[in-house]
């Protein structure tokens, strides 16, 4: 086989992701092959050019020693095989310089951003042969809900919502003396947070009671589990989250 020619790079946007008073943070994509270096180039106060030489590898910069309330033009140049691709440009203003306040005059700085929150530790506080009772912590922030998951005795998934002001919630509807694998997600603004997970085991069933209620039951032989659907739930920049049903019986393990 003839071996495919290397895809030739070439540039995507190039966009102004923040400013300081002497600076300003560039980014910018490569939706195609990858460059062996990039070129940022642009004129200082004084109408001097400047060129800012980045590794292929990197997608931004931040380049410093600007001047404050200053609109710069930014050009990018991609550099691949000894041949230079773009320019791609974009203008830029940096931020004006701050006034220290007088003592007598009320600060004026703007209030800090609400913190993201961050799920702690999910733990199993207690079972009965029909729930499990879970807690967890949030050592940051907060969500606006949350949402535990699990699997129920056929392999379909289960959702339980819990308010966001919420740490602990009961699990119904178990079955007796089977090992449950618990999921915790928080939902803060239309993002999912998690999940954390634990692992509990609801309490047996009452050996008396599960005898009077089936005096001469004979045990049906074991059902053999089948694969139902493998889905893809959740994906971030580096990870994937699976679910899939187990419509009939159970397995000991899974391998993905």
């Amino acid at each position: 086989a003839t071996p495919e020619p290397p895809i030739k790079p070439r540039l995507g946007e190039l966009t102004v992701t923040d400013a300081t008073p002497d600076s300003l943070s560039l980014s910018w994509t490569v939706p195609e092959g990858q460059f062996d270096h990039f070129l940022v180039q642009y004129r200082n106060g004084d109408g001097q050019p400047k060129a800012v030489r980045v590794p292929g590898h990197e997608d931004g910069v931040t380049i410093s020693g600007l001047e404050p309330d200053h609109k710069y033009k930014m050009n990018l140049y991609g550099f691949h095989g000894g041949q230079r691709v773009g320019p791609m440009s974009v203008i830029g203003v940096t931020a004006a310089e701050e006034e220290t306040p007088s003592p007598t005059e009320p600060s004026t700085e703007a209030p800090e951003p609400p913190e993201e929150p961050l799920l702690g530790e999910l733990t199993v506080t207690g079972s009965s042969p029909d729930s499990l009772s879970l807690s967890w912590t949030v050592p940051q922030g907060r969500f606006d809900s949350f949402t535990v998951q699990y699997k129920d005795r056929d392999g379909r998934p289960q959702v339980v919502r819990v308010g966001g002001e919420e740490s602990e919630v009961t699990v119904g509807g178990l079955e007796p003396g089977r090992k449950y694998k618990m999921h915790l997600y928080g939902l803060h603004e239309g993002r999912r947070v998690g999940p954390v997970s634990a692992v509990g085991v609801t309490a047996p069933a009452d050996e008396a009671e599960a005898t009077q209620a089936v005096p001469t039951a004979t045990p049906e032989p074991p059902i053999k589990p089948r694969l139902g659907e493998l889905t893809v739930t959740d994906a971030t920049p580096d990870s994937l989250s699976l679910s899939w049903t187990v419509p009939e019986g159970q397995f000991d393990h899974f391998l993905v």
